[in-house]
């Protein structure tokens, strides 16, 4: 699954079970643990998706992961040096929520995901950019297998951390049938240069 983190061919802008993000919806995020499922939130349906004139409870969302690989990111100023002074901005996947819900089409997912940043001592700037990904390793290994987003951070004068929130990502996957379920994980992580990957394994090792 760390292909996704690095994987160095162009994306689609819009891969085809990907929806244009809304305006953020204020709501709570629910704090999740690195690289552990999320059951969603199913809206109860008062149809069969299968046989609209039946009415069932429609089968669950799909699981959702933090690809543990790719939950953080460190961002160090231009040259070779890598240790605590030359960090300009820390970052971790911290949280997500999302829910789910069922038409004729199939299940329409959406998230928010939540990041928690920090401002290193090498930064000269207090606005940043994060950049994620959403993937579904389905359709993988075609391009349509992920989509990027950027996230705006800004520091306020006097703080160097900062919890963001982004837009609502929303999906539109072609699933009928609870026995399919499983077969579109999706995965949230950051979009990662080699190095930087490889230094998240050495974390972990």
């Amino acid at each position: 699954m760390s292909d996704f983190a690095n994987r160095p061919e162009s994306l689609p802008v819009s891969p085809p079970w990907f929806r244009k993000p809304m305006p953020l919806r204020l709501s709570r995020l629910a704090v999740l643990a690195v690289a552990a499922p999320l059951a969603l939130a199913g809206c109860a349906s008062d149809f069969d998706i299968l046989n609209p004139t039946k009415k069932r409870t429609p089968p669950p969302c799909p699981p959702i992961y933090i690809l543990s690989d790719a939950a953080k990111i460190t961002q160090y100023r231009p040259g070779p040096g890598r240790d605590l002074t030359d960090v300009e901005l820390e970052a971790e996947i911290v949280a997500f929520k999302g829910e789910c819900s069922y038409t004729p089409k199939g299940s329409e997912v959406t998230i928010q995901v939540g990041f928690e940043v920090k401002r290193g001592p090498a930064a000269t700037s207090r606005e940043s950019t994060l950049n994620y990904f959403v993937a579904i390793p389905k359709y993988y290994p075609s391009a349509a297998a992920k989509a990027e987003f950027s996230v705006p951070v800004k520091f306020p004068e006097g703080m160097d951390q900062a919890r963001t929130t982004d837009n609502d990502v929303f999906m539109l996957l072609p699933i009928k049938s609870k026995d399919i379920i499983n077969d579109y994980e999706i995965y949230i992580g950051f979009q990662l240069s080699p190095e930087e990957l490889e230094a998240n394994r050495r974390l972990k090792r």
